[in-house]
């Protein structure tokens, strides 16, 4: 197999679209310009091992992702987290893959449908992990097939999904997980920054008053990292900064506002086409630190280092979607997102076996937030126990439950939006929603009171479940965001998959008939 690439200057920096076709050997990937691209493998992405033996199809530590040619077939890499994930469409004569779902789409002319309320409980149905999720989006084109932490490997005539490899790792004891972490993120260094790269990357983490940045940032230190983010706020509204912490470890913090993206222009588009919630739009007001950057997180570390996690198997589950709002963003920002509690988080029952253990009881502080690993690895770094991890604060922005759910302009848009695709709900039998921004808070409000009100009572709290979804002018949020994204891409679509979308089109459908996502 070999590769064919086109760079768009106009797309983002680290988008790319693979177009497989069937019976040839070659691979056309059109890709934005900071995509790394060599004859045997392109990548947006860094990972614990050699750069030059581009060997990120052969590891579950990468951030980001690629392509990679191994004699007559190509494996399309994703990320070693649940995070982000990579797209793929069937067509007649072809498959494509892309790192982003409106990329996709402004390819192979499909558009979600307007009216469908569940979009984002099927998206955030990853949280159940990478056996369980609903695998499937409906579009006009044809069956989207997302694909989360595993790989999918394309042999010149189908594509199919391949587990990611399961490296012979085993944790018996404290010493060999703090060694894997440190050699992990020492590797990621020396690969990030190598200078065979066009485009050598720095890290950049992130510090809150809670347990998993703390110690992502921590272990981030010794491999070189020297600045964090830190938001001021947490949701309530209460402080979360880290920068007390920060200032223990010598790194310096650079402070972000939580509320700034509310004074921006239409900020929040990549982040709810990238999962339909767009919880982590507060990162647009650190876009001026991200370029380039490894941005290191702490996300998944609930799961994985505390001591009250009780599903120990293989499979990812876990407990919210939490820093998946990014993987369209920071295609567009430049920067890859690597959560690093996802790094050996197969093995998450010797991880667990670990906190629990009793040479871990110094560290262990009990109660309902306690996570002896973090506490460890921070302490030990001379960050003070009363500086971090003493309640559990929420960050995200969770755009549905605001009363100014949009911005000003994002908003006036929407609306236009919204009452231009009213047939589409009519067509589907659904009715469509009332373009009213009063009359929707105020429905929003009466229907979060019911909500509530069933869910204390014994007899029917199961009653809460259906009518807990934004069914109102909210639902349409992910059909729009992703049609505006799209914007970014179809300009700017080369001839040759213009015409192959074309001809793809005499065939009326791409792919077999979909049938709709199952209720999580």
């Amino acid at each position: 197999m070999r590769f064919e690439y086109t760079v768009i200057p106009e797309w983002p920096p680290l988008a790319w679209l693979a177009r497989c076709e069937k019976g040839s050997d070659c691979v056309a990937v059109s890709h934005g310009p900071q995509v790394e691209s060599t004859d045997d493998w392109f990548c947006e992405a860094a990972w614990a091992g050699s750069y030059d033996e581009g060997g990120f199809d052969r590891t579950d530590i990468v951030a980001g992702s690629g392509g990679r040619a191994r004699g007559d077939t190509v494996c399309f890499v994703t990320s070693g987290s649940t995070v982000d994930r990579l797209q793929s469409i069937e067509g007649p004569d072809a498959v494509w893959v892309s790192n982003s779902l409106p990329a996709l789409l402004a390819a192979t002319d499909g558009s979600l449908d307007p009216s469908y309320p569940r979009y984002k409980q099927d998206l955030i149905s990853i949280v159940r992990g990478i056996d369980r999720y609903n695998r499937w989006l409906h579009t006009t084109a044809g069956p989207v097939q997302l694909t989360y932490f595993d790989n999918l490997r394309w042999n010149g005539t189908a594509l199919a999904v391949e587990p990611k490899p399961l490296a012979d790792r085993c944790f018996p004891a404290f010493s060999h997980y703090y060694d894997f972490l440190r050699e992990s993120i020492a590797g990621l260094a020396e690969n990030m920054a190598t200078g065979k790269r066009r485009y050598p990357y720095q890290f950049l983490g992130t510090m809150s008053s809670g347990y998993d940045s703390t110690t992502v940032a921590t272990l981030a230190r010794s491999a070189g990292a020297r600045e964090v983010l830190c938001f001021d706020r947490a949701k309530e509204g209460e402080s979360d900064t880290g920068e007390v912490a920060a200032r223990h470890l010598g790194l310096v913090p650079l402070p972000v506002r939580g509320d700034a993206w509310r004074s921006m222009s239409r900020p929040e588009i990549p982040f709810i086409a990238g999962n339909a919630m767009g919880e982590e739009v507060r990162f647009s007001a650190a876009a001026d630190h991200l370029g380039r950057r490894v941005l290191l997180t702490g996300y998944h570390g609930d799961k994985v280092w505390d001591t009250h996690t009780k599903d120990l198997g293989s499979h990812i589950r876990r407990g919210d979607p939490s820093g998946s709002g990014l993987m369209e963003y920071r295609l567009w920002v430049g920067f890859l997102h690597c959560p690093v509690p996802f790094w050996g988080v197969r093995q998450i029952r010797d991880v667990h076996a670990i906190s629990t253990s009793p040479e871990m009881t110094p560290w262990d502080v009990g109660g309902d937030y306690n996570r002896p690993i973090c506490r460890r690895i921070a302490e030990s770094a001379g960050i003070p126990r009363t500086a971090f991890g003493q309640r559990k604060l929420a960050a995200s922005t969770m755009l549905q439950e605001y009363d100014e759910f949009l911005t000003p302009l994002s908003m006036d848009d929407y609306l236009a939006w919204t009452r231009a695709h009213r047939w589409d709900y009519m067509r589907h039998g659904r009715m469509p929603p009332i373009v009213n921004v009063d009359a929707d808070r105020r429905i929003y409000h009466f229907v979060n009171g019911l909500v509530k009100w069933l869910k204390r009572q014994p007899a029917i709290w199961r009653l809460a479940d259906p009518i807990d979804r934004p069914w109102n002018l909210r639902c349409g949020l992910f059909p729009w965001a992703v049609e505006r994204a799209k914007e970014r891409y179809a300009a700017q679509m080369p001839d040759h998959l213009t015409e192959s979308r074309l001809r793809g089109r005499e065939h009326s459908v791409l792919g077999s008939a979909p049938q709709r996502f199952r209720s999580p």
